[in-house]
This record gives C-alpha cells, structure tokens and sequence, in this order.
C-alpha cells in the first residue's frame, strides 16, 4: 500500500477507534481467515537453556508413547538435560447464555430473570489445542479447536516465524487493520517495526472457526459468533469444513514466545498472549488459563506440585531428583506474569492505587499530577515513585510512565533529512523519547526510514491503533496499565481417565470451565503421580471488539530436593527466578543484558567504574574498525541522549569513552554503562580499561 493511501487509512481507522464507546466497540484488527489444518506449522524456542518444542496452534511440548526422550522438551539444552515437560495448553472457556435455541444473551439482568424462569440455555465452550481428547467432528477426523491462520507466517517454510530466520517471515508484509499488511522484509515485533530485544522470539495467529460443537443438525440449541460469515468466506482454500458457518465463541489469539540467554533470563521462555473478541457478541463469563502435563525425568511417573500463593508459582519436581540414565532433574515452574485486567468493576484489582485502568483506551485529555490515582500512597510504592515524580499526563497513560520528546525549535519534528547522506538524523539538542509514533521506531533506532506517515511521531502524545500497535511505554506495550484480575484458580491432580464422561479433558467442556471459571485454589497434591496442572483467571467478561493480554512463564532451577519434599516445599532459587521473571516483564523486557556498570563524576573530574543495575538508551562507539554499541542512561534532572552524527569514538591508550550530552547537566551527575562482554572483545577493549571517563560540555564544546 502507498504511503499517503497507508497514511489516509491509518488516520481514518484513529478517528473511529476514538468515536467509539468503552463496551461497544467494531474489532479493527487484521480480517483473517478462518484457522486451517494446512497452516500449521512446528518448530523450537533454542534461544536459551530451555528447549521447547512449539505448535502455532498454542501447544506446546509433546508426548508420544513410541519415544520418551528429551527431543520435545528438554533443561538445560545440554547433554545433562532431561525431559521437563509431556505438554502444555492455553485453555480458554466461555459460558454463553442462549434464549429461544438461538438468540445470545448479553444483558446480564436479562441472564438472570429468564433463568429465574427456566428460559435460558447455558452452553460451555473450552478452545484449546492439545494431542489428545480433542473434541471432535461426527467423522472422528477434525478436532473442533484452535488452527493456526495463514498470512503470519512464509507459506513455503516448514516453520512459524521466527525473529532469527527472515525466510520464515511473510514474504509480502505482515496482516495489519483490515485487509492491509505491513512492515514487509522487517520482523513483526512486539515493540514495533524491526524491533528485536530478545534473542528468539515467535509470532503467531490462531482461531476457533472451525469449533462446529452447537452447530449441527442435531443440536436444537445454536451459537453463532459471527452471524452470515463462513470458513472460506476469505480464503477460499481452505482445507477443512469449508462453507461451514463461523463457529467457536469468535476469538482471535495473536501469540509471541521470547528467550534471552544471559545469566537473568537463560532459564526462562516467556510467552505472551493477546486475545481478541472478534465476535458479534459480548461474552458476559470467560476464563483464560493453562494445561500443564508434567513430564520430569523422563522416566515414570513420580512428580509432587504445588502451588505457593506468596508470589503466584506453581511448581513441581521429581520425587527422587533422578531422570532417565541417571541424570538429575531440576524444579520446573510456571507463573502467571499478566492476567486479563477488568476494568468496569470499580475495584483496584491488582492493588497498584488505579482502579479500572485499561490497556486499550486512547490517551484521552491532558489532566493534572493527580488525577486518576484512586490511592495515592498504593501508587507511589507500587510503581516506585516519590510524590514529586507525579506529572501532567494523558488520562490513558495512567501509570504516567509515557516520555514525550523535546522539539526545541517547535517545527513540529525532531529529526531532518540530509540529502547529501540520504539519512534522517535528530535536530540539534532535540530527542523523541516515547513519541516515535506507532512503528515504534525513533530517531536513535537503526532501522529509522523517518517521520511516520500517520502524523503520530512528534505529536506529544501517546498513541494506539487497534489491531496494529501503540506506542513505548502505553497501551499494548504497557503491561501495568491494565487492572489485573490476578490468579483465580489452581488445580493439580493425576491425569485423568481416558474414559467416558472424560471428566476434567477438553471433550468435556462443562468440566473444563468447572477447572477453570469457578475459583478454587489448591495449593499441593501430595500423592506422587504423572501430575496435571491447571490454572487460570477468571470470569470477567469479554466486550466485542475489545481486546484482553496475558503472559506465562515458563522457569526452570535446580534446588535442594530436601526443601522440596519438606512441609515448606522451599525452591529458594526457582522463587528468585520467578522474581526476576516478574520484573523482567513489568519493565517491558528493558533489563540488564548482561555487565552493569557506573561512574559518578564531577565537572573536570573522572572517576573509576562500580557496579549498578539499570538499562535504556543506546550510544555508539568505534575502536578501530569494529563498531559497536553501548547503552547509556542518566539519573538525574536532565536526560541524556546520544547524537547520531556525532558518536564517541574509543581509540588509544587508555580507551576512554566520550559521553555526549545533550542540553545542560547539573554537576554532579551520575551516568551509567552497560556493555556486554561480547560488544567489548568486538571492539578490542578489555574491562580493566574501562579507568576513566571524559566528557564534554554541550553548551560549550569543549572539553
């Protein structure tokens, strides 16, 4: 699509998002086609120690009764590494309420006087995907579940896509709003065009279309989501039950996968949900959740679990800490780091001092330092502030974290083009912190092609579209900016009987929202077995059009098998993980990579480097002809940022870095690097260097 049609559409689809209402709003996301057996596609989050293989339908690891190895799941990825994991499930249940065999209920006063009169039908839908007890079609040969959607993936790869193999990306664009893509030849990211922070990451799209459970003949009592709409409807193609009305509850689930490898998060995969009701309907009573199967060792069936309500962690371990040939096992956890938030409850659901804040509302008006903590004394500790950080900020940006960008001239853009170099670069002591519009991509970004199109760089507030993306530190990108429900439901028991009614497995799905959508917590299971976990938030309803974010990770330790079989059940080393899991994901993944280091220095002094821990923006060095970067950050009144045009350069004896500034410093001020081990042998620089700091002055030039 053209730039100005692109722009032009962009500015249309804002305008709608901003005229409509909180619970009444048309979903403006990409128009996919219905889920298909013939897009799915397997591969292996390897990008730490963890090994997982992965389905784009949700699953996740495997089993099969022929091989028990360590092939599908295994920690550490290392000779010494077993088996972890037999499978594991994204479970989402739903409780739609049906009058006359076929009009959905979505007034929930109206729900409860036609069922005081035996009026209403109540039926239970579980959408998931997994290797066994599927529900399935009277020919026993389609499960009625998630299927994968084509157009997020290359369609001559035998992979979903994968952050570090182009090939497998869309060859013609991303899905964007609508019918339109976007960002071809570029990774689709979670922060934005091109933006990679992890070292593996994978995206992928699925859907319950193909979930015809009270859609045949036989069934007097029907739900259909999208009403006149059909599989095939947009992909003619399509390899199952093409012409079959639209089925399932209409949900669209876009999922992402991340792993770093460095000492904070190599034990780690995180995954990420986003979930969206591309229905006709609101759904008054959903739960979203997980399935795990334990699978420790390898060797038998001898796993304990349980579930420590101090910092949210299910947990589980192999009873005698050996696995197949005789390896050791390790503790294997998994803990919800973001739960579906409500917000039209009037309750601070995850105590933080806001009630009902929101991930998908527009920035709204400018209000003052105030307005909108419901708690002031609960915000300022949650968010680790002091009263005289609070400012000016878009109502939608509750959290106030957004950063607007500097625009000293006032011309309405931080950046010029130079047409001798064919490069955009910052104007003289301007920078676009947050305001970079909704790519995602600023000035300082390697990737920077200029202004965004829409007109949303440089207009001095946060934005989002909807079925796109938003921009730092806002909205889709924020995670604590929604009110989260928080863990509702805790399960463990042995995996049940393959038997009918198939209590407890997805055939059943009135039994399966019974796990799931009433709320139980169980904290042990104390008998040794091949363990089941299941948890979950929810109900909370589900608004038409609106869209809802929940992440997982997946944590792996070794701990003392003697704390775990105690009364206490300790894991001290899975707890600091899950930890540091925590924070890694409420400060959006910006976290230390790797060495953290400072200086404290006075005007005309240097001084010597002491460890620190923190992490934002980037600045460029060169020491001979290797180029690399370091990242820098300022605590204090003025930030720092790093000219394009002008980066440091690292030569000669002693190595010194240049620090530029941009605009006046209070002296003294402290400034921060962070380097990684790998970035200095590339540039030929050793630690021990690293003695002193230079700098000089913006105002003056001179050192």
């Amino acid at each position: 699509m053209k730039s100005s049609i692109w722009a032009a559409y962009m500015t249309m689809l804002i305008i709608q998002i901003h005229a409509l209402s909180a619970q009444d709003q048309t979903y403006l996301g990409p128009d996919d086609p219905a889920g298909d057996i013939a897009a799915e596609r397997a591969g292996y989050m390897s990008g730490n120690r963890v090994l997982l293989y992965f389905q784009n339908t949700t699953e996740l690891a495997k089993w099969t009764s022929s091989y028990r190895g360590s092939q599908w799941s295994r920690w550490p990825n290392s000779i010494n590494g077993v088996r972890m994991l037999d499978g594991a499930a994204l479970l989402v249940g739903a409780r739609i309420y049906i009058k006359n065999d076929s009009i959905p209920v979505t007034d929930p006063m109206e729900v409860e006087m036609l069922a005081s009169q035996g009026q209403l039908d109540t039926l239970f839908f579980l959408q998931t995907s997994y290797r066994e007890r599927m529900d399935l079609d009277p020919t026993g040969t389609v499960e009625w579940g998630l299927y994968p959607v084509f157009g997020y993936f290359n369609e001559f790869s035998e992979y979903p896509a994968m952050s570090n193999s182009p090939w497998s990306w869309p060859l013609s664009g991303w899905p964007g709003p609508g019918n339109t893509t976007k960002w071809p030849g570029e990774w689709n990211g979670r922060f934005g065009r091109g933006v990679i922070y992890a070292d593996l990451e994978t995206y992928f799209v699925a859907n319950d279309a193909q979930d015809q459970e009270y859609l045949g003949p036989e069934d007097t009592v029907k739900y259909y989501p999208r009403p006149g709409v059909h599989i095939g409807d947009k992909r003619p193609d399509v390899s199952i039950q093409k012409g079959k009305p639209w089925g399932g509850i209409g949900l669209r689930i876009e999922a992402r996968g991340f792993q770093w490898n460095n000492k904070a998060a190599r034990d780690i995969i995180f995954w990420e949900y986003k979930f969206a009701n591309i229905s006709d309907y609101d759904i008054l009573d959903l739960a979203v959740g997980f399935w795990v199967d334990n699978g420790i060792g390898g060797e038998s069936d001898d796993e304990l679990g349980f579930y420590d309500t101090q910092i949210d962690l299910f947990y589980s371990w192999d009873t005698d800490g050996t696995g197949a040939g005789g390896l050791p096992t390790g503790t294997m956890g998994f803990a919800f780091l973001e739960t579906p938030s409500v917000a039209d409850d009037g309750t601070d659901n995850d105590d933080d001092g806001l009630t009902d804040e929101k991930r998908d509302n527009e920035a709204g008006n400018l209000i003052g330092p105030y307005d909108g903590i419901s708690d002031l004394g609960k915000f300022l500790q949650y968010y680790q502030l002091n009263e005289a950080d609070l400012k000016d900020h878009y109502e939608g940006d509750e959290d106030q974290d957004w950063q607007d960008g500097y625009d000293k001239n006032e011309n309405g853009t931080y950046v010029v083009y130079n047409s001798m170099t064919h490069k955009w670069t910052l104007e003289p002591g301007e920078y676009a912190a947050d305001d970079v519009g909704l790519d995602g991509v600023g000035p300082d970004d390697i990737n920077y092609t200029g202004p965004d199109a829409d007109g949303t760089e440089g207009n001095h507030m946060p934005d989002l579209l909807q079925g796109f993306s938003s921009e730092p530190n806002f909205a889709f990108t924020d995670i604590s900016e929604g009110d989260m429900l928080g863990l509702t439901s805790s399960r463990l028991f042995p995996i049940p009987p393959h038997r009918p009614p198939y209590t407890n497995w997805f055939q059943n799905d009135k039994s399966m929202w019974q796990l799931i959508g009433e709320r139980q917590i169980v904290d042990y299971l104390g008998n040794i077995s091949n363990l089941v976990m299941t948890f979950s938030s929810g109900p909370f309803s589900f608004y038409k059009g609106r869209e809802k974010g929940v992440s997982m990770a997946e944590l792996h330790s070794y701990d003392d098998l003697e704390g775990l079989n105690s009364d206490e059940h300790a894991a001290p080393v899975l707890f600091s993980l899950k930890r540091t899991a925590q924070k890694i994901y409420e400060n959006d993944y910006r976290f230390n990579i790797e060495t953290s280091n400072s200086f404290q220095i006075a005007a005309g002094e240097s001084d010597t480097l002491n460890d620190v821990h923190n992490s934002s923006l980037t600045m460029g060095i060169t020491a001979g002809t290797e180029s690399v970067n370091i990242t820098i950050f300022s605590y204090g009144d003025h930030p720092l940022h790093t000219d394009p045009t002008g980066r440091s350069n690292v030569t000669g004896a002693g190595k010194y870095i240049d620090v530029l500034a941009d605009g006046d410093i209070l002296w003294p001020a402290e400034i921060k690097i962070y380097y990684t081990g790998d970035d200095l042998a590339a540039a030929g620089i050793d630690e021990s260097d690293l003695a002193g700091i230079y700098y000089w002055s913006d105002s003056t030039r001179e050192w």
